[in-house]
């Protein structure tokens, strides 16, 4: 099977196809669990698509860019009002928003 989970709905699709009807099951059941399974089969699908789709690089080079330029230019704005504790806010500042780029990179690619 190409596709793992939709290789699974098939099969449970098919298993509740095969359960006979009797006191404990009845067709609406089978019917009902039946739509379920095409439900959760769509809800696939559509994550496949978010998986399948892909963010321009131009989008990513270009926010890359400006963080750098962003904090390239940050000290020349520190510097007067916060003297020798530039360096350290200009430090936490950029593990803060490297990191938030990080987090937003992986978010990119949720099924990584």
């Amino acid at each position: 099977a190409q596709n793992r989970p939709l290789w699974v709905c098939d099969r449970m699709a098919q298993e509740l196809r095969n359960i006979p009807d009797g006191p404990h099951f009845t067709a609406r059941e089978r019917l009902a669990l039946i739509s379920k399974v095409e439900k959760l089969s769509g809800c696939i699908g559509a994550c496949e698509r978010i998986h399948q789709t892909v963010v321009p690089l131009n989008y990513a080079r270009h926010s890359l860019r400006a963080l750098t330029l962003f904090l390239f230019t940050l000290p020349f704005c520190l510097v007067q009002p916060l003297k020798l504790l530039t360096a350290p806010a200009l430090f936490l500042i950029s593990w803060l928003m490297f990191g938030i780029y990080e987090i937003g990179y992986s978010i990119e690619d949720p099924f990584q």
